[in-house]
């Protein structure tokens, strides 16, 4: 059980992130860290990986793939894309802090490759510091792609256990921010916050979106 959405005293909350609400999820596992350029290509013969800025490389997140492209890769492995509950109860790692390392922005050096201090690219996996549940790059590195419809009001009437999101919509969610997501003035931190809500195609690969895979736990 967590509070969901909009982290206490952050003044940078979209209505999307409102109103905090409690969640009941069941058991589920999670990737340690998002599905690298290798292991995306040992499943499915193909990295179809952007590396821009020159970044890149087996050990570093598969990018340039779509939300249609990540569901048949989690299925190939017999997993699942989370439902943007559990990618949030994940990413808190058991806090209430905007980041999971804290409120204060500093604190995202430690934990995320970002717009400052990422050289403009993305990194391997495992560089940063993970959270308290052994988690790797929930914020920055690449965007991660969830199960979820979008719908900017659809706090107002989550149900409060294991909730999947609309039945239908245009455009699925997208968690967690990436490399270019960076403190002023690039960016603004806001989008590495937990509760940060992006919207995004279906079908369009984007050069900053990678994915991670669930898998109920009890199968």
């Amino acid at each position: 059980e967590f509070e969901m959405g909009c982290s206490p005293g952050d003044v940078d909350c979209e209505l999307d992130q409102k109103p905090s609400h409690t969640v009941t999820l069941s058991p589920f596992l999670l990737l340690e860290t998002e599905v690298t350029e290798a292991q995306y290509l040992a499943v499915m013969a193909d990295d179809p990986s952007c590396d821009y800025g020159e970044g890149g490389g087996p050990n570093s997140p598969v990018e340039c793939v779509s939300w249609e492209d990540a569901t048949a890769f989690c299925e190939q492995v017999g997993g699942r894309l989370p439902t943007e509950a559990e990618w949030e109860y994940a990413g808190r790692g058991g806090t209430s802090t905007r980041y999971y390392c804290g409120d204060d922005a500093a604190c995202l050096d430690d934990i995320a490759w970002h717009g400052g201090n990422s050289g403009t690219h993305k990194h391997d996996v495992k560089d940063k510091k993970p959270n308290a549940f052994g988690l790797y790059d929930m914020l920055g590195n690449v965007w991660e792609p969830v199960s979820d419809w979008y719908s900017p009001g659809y706090y107002t009437i989550s149900p409060d256990s294991d909730p999947e999101g609309p039945d239908s919509g245009s455009f699925h969610v997208m968690r967690g921010g990436d490399w270019a997501s960076s403190n002023p003035p690039a960016n603004n931190p806001k989008y590495l916050s937990v509760s940060w809500r992006m919207q995004h195609t279906p079908s369009f690969p984007g050069d900053r979106i990678g994915l991670r895979c669930a898998k109920d736990s009890c199968t």
